[in-house]
């Protein structure tokens, strides 16, 4: 199944690093309050020569880990 819900955003920005782009994911949510909170850091998950499939790869990473914790 694939995971599919506006409650968590996923933030798949990847740092720079040795030359390389670093895919790792941020996966956070909202209180009821509002505040923001992370549910999921990923740490650095692979390395990348160009930045969109860094992004590409921790997108996908993210939307699994959901499928399989909350889908």
């Amino acid at each position: 199944m694939r995971f599919n819900s506006t409650r968590f955003i996923i933030d798949p920005t990847p740092r720079r690093a040795d030359g390389e782009y670093m895919a790792h994911a941020r996966i956070s949510t909202s209180r009821a309050d509002g505040s923001a909170y992370d549910v999921r850091l990923s740490g650095d998950l692979a390395g990348f020569d160009v930045r969109d499939d860094a992004i590409a790869y921790a997108k996908n990473w993210a939307q699994e880990w959901l499928d399989a914790h909350f889908g």
